[in-house]
């Protein structure tokens, strides 16, 4: 089997690599006849800007000494050959296309077999300012020559490209044949991934660890040092040790949260949370926040239970709740409405708080993500609450989707299973 699918691949690819070098032949070639065309038409541009008819034969001596393989014809307006490179001509040239074109038109040009030499020649016209038409040609030959040099180098690559398909057909066929392969390399690049993902939250740990350390440390040392004398200063100098304390005491925990939630295979099966009871729970907890900020917190809807911990569930509303109200304005809301369907819970918070810029909506779950760092830092947080939100609705089989508006709030939707449906399943 492996080796009928290294035919296979190979013959497909080959097919390819023939038609592309044919079309790179075919460009290269019809690319070199038009830089010639370029260099008469240039030529003959040259000529007529210099007023070639006070010396042509000083023209021609120059032609064929610079690119003997060219020949320069003048040619008057009736076809009479009034001067030739390669010698006296007597036959007309009225009846020449590139001629005919050049009359009509100004410019004429042709592919074609010399009537004078036999010779196949690319030719170039032009009607000049004193009215007779210059025409110069060159063989096709000297193009051909340059394009078989051209054409060595694409066998050569084709010959290249052949070998590498063929290799590769054979790797192709191997990983077709052989799928366990697959799983096990892509569980090794899951595996990178996870330790990259691990790498960096280190460092961003690391990171936030420092900021109040950092604070702490010269806060102390000032206060070691003498500077701060006045016992008012030292209480306030105590004061923010302590808040900088707090910080990373809750930084420590949220990182611990993160931790336990990854480390957790499944969830148990008999796990089930009243919604609405929760979500009171976490009114009452947040109610000196929600009055400080003036901010109003309403829960309806209807009574539902989710196949979930009440502790990750009080977990997931706190966070969810405690940025609305943060975030807020004097006189907002934050509503929790709960709706239960046949074969899902639905549980929706929704502020009036400041919004999310639409560049930042899909990042706010990604770890130490900050919308406004500077505001962030006022009004505390670690920048793990959405991530340990999104980690408890992803271990319970969940999904949750953001909608927010910059100056008219956010809403945050999450979807899971009734607890009887999930008991059901475990059965």
């Amino acid at each position: 089997m492996k080796r009928r699918l290294t035919t296979y691949f190979f013959l497909i690819a080959a097919l390819g690599i023939a038609l592309s070098s044919a079309f790179g032949v075919w460009a290269y070639r019809d690319r070199e006849i038009s830089a010639a065309r370029q260099t008469l038409v240039e030529l003959l541009d040259l000529m007529d800007a210099q007023n070639y008819y006070t010396d042509p034969d000083a023209w021609a001596r120059q032609l064929q000494e610079a690119a003997p393989d060219k020949r320069l014809t003048i040619i008057a307006p009736d076809g009479t050959v009034l001067s030739d490179t390669f010698g006296e001509v007597t036959e007309n040239h009225a009846d020449r296309p590139e001629v005919i074109s050049a009359m009509e038109t100004g410019w004429g040009e042709a592919e074609r077999k010399s009537e004078t030499t036999g010779e196949t020649l690319l030719y170039e016209a032009k009607r000049f300012t004193d009215g007779n038409i210059g025409r110069i040609s060159m063989p096709i030959s000297s193009v051909n020559t340059l394009f078989f040099q051209g054409l060595m180098g694409f066998l050569a690559a084709a010959v290249v490209a052949l070998v590498l398909t063929l290799l590769l057909a054979r790797k192709l066929a191997q990983k077709t044949a052989q799928p366990l392969e697959e799983k096990e390399e892509a569980l090794e690049q899951e595996g990178e991934k996870l330790q990259t993902v691990r790498s960096e939250f280190a460092a961003n740990v690391s990171h936030e660890l420092k900021t109040p350390l950092t604070s702490i440390k010269g806060f102390t040392d000032m206060m070691n040092s003498g500077m701060v004398k006045d016992p008012e200063d030292q209480k306030r100098f105590i004061s923010m040790i302590g808040v900088e304390v707090d910080r990373l005491i809750e930084l420590i925990n949220d990182v611990l949260k993160i931790s336990e939630l990854e480390s957790v295979v499944m969830p148990q099966p008999d796990d089930h949370a009243d919604v609405l009871a929760v979500a009171e729970e976490c009114r009452a907890a947040l109610e000196q926040m929600a009055l400080d900020g003036k901010i109003t917190v309403d829960i309806t809807g209807d009574n539902a239970q989710v196949a979930m911990a009440p502790g990750r569930l009080r977990e997931l509303l706190i966070n969810l709740m405690e940025n609305g109200i943060k975030y807020n304005e004097p006189g907002g809301r934050v509503d929790v409405t709960v709706k239960r369907e046949p074969d899902k819970v639905n549980i929706v918070v929704k502020d009036t708080g400041i919004g999310i810029p639409k560049e930042s909506q899909e990042r706010v779950f990604e770890r130490f993500y900050r919308v406004d760092k500077g505001r962030t830092r006022k009004t505390g947080g670690t920048g793990l609450g959405l991530a340990i939100v999104k980690h408890i609705v992803l271990l319970y089989g969940g999904t949750i989707s953001l909608e927010s508006t910059p100056g008219k709030g956010s809403t945050f939707t999450m979807t899971f299973r009734p607890a009887e449906e999930e008991a059901k399943r475990a059965q």
